[in-house]
């Protein structure tokens, strides 16, 4: 009966090893994409077991054994910012799929690129009109509004398939968006910052992740979404 008994839990200590392992993976990959979080999982368990058998291979008890693997893994926090400035988080992997995707719609839709040189050429003939019947105010916020929107319009046009030429086009499309919304609002524009912050503010967080993801991948593998 002793036997039966010991014969069904034979490795008694084997659920609070991997339960304590389990726990410094979880919080060393939070937040981290999926893939990700699958190759650190792997490499870590790989290393952490090693470490363990060595230990037991010493005369280490389970227990003892098992604190010193995880005392070698280091703090999981820590481990986690390591990987998480590394590697593509959660976020990250969204704003490229969603890059991705908006890409894959221009470029299968032939008429976009037709409708936004229209679009562009109906604001310019807007600010002629204006200037023409003397209302030149609204004149003036149509040509800002060009030059806001200019680096939209100009996009799918250029070819910007390097570093440098992505660096040149994403500043000059900051520039633009950025002068065109002030000298809209003018004297106002310090009145109004909770407006362009709330309208400028996720442009920016996008831009910020997408450097991130930029500093990340190898230049080869961008998608061309990343060098705007």
């Amino acid at each position: 009966m002793a036997r039966a008994v010991t014969g069904s839990h034979p490795h008694p200590g084997r659920g609070i090893v991997r339960n304590e392992l389990e726990n410094w993976l979880h919080h060393a990959t939070c937040h981290l994409f999926r893939e990700a979080a699958l190759t650190v999982r792997a490499e870590i368990t790989e290393h952490f077991e090693a470490s363990r058998d060595a230990a037991l291979a010493a005369g280490a008890t389970q227990a003892e054994a098992t604190r010193q693997a995880l005392s070698a893994l280091g703090d999981p926090r820590l481990a986690n910012c390591g990987y998480r400035s590394v590697l593509l988080t959660t976020e990250e992997a969204r704003v490229l799929r969603e890059g991705s995707r908006e890409a894959r719609a221009v470029c299968s839709r032939a008429w976009i690129k037709p409708a936004l040189v229209a679009g562009y050429l109906v604001l310019l003939a807007t600010a002629a009109a204006f200037a023409l019947t003397g209302h030149r105010d609204y004149a003036t916020d149509a040509l800002l509004a060009a030059l806001g929107t200019s680096p939209l319009v100009g996009a799918p046009f250029l070819r910007i398939d390097t570093p440098a030429r992505g660096l040149l086009f994403r500043l000059s499309k900051w520039i633009a968006m950025g002068t065109a919304t002030i000298l809209i609002f003018g004297p106002n524009a310090w009145r109004y910052s909770w407006l362009l912050v709330s309208c400028l503010g996720p442009l920016a967080v996008t831009e910020i992740t997408r450097a991130s993801i930029r500093r990340k991948l190898p230049v080869h593998s961008w998608p061309r979404h990343l060098y705007l």
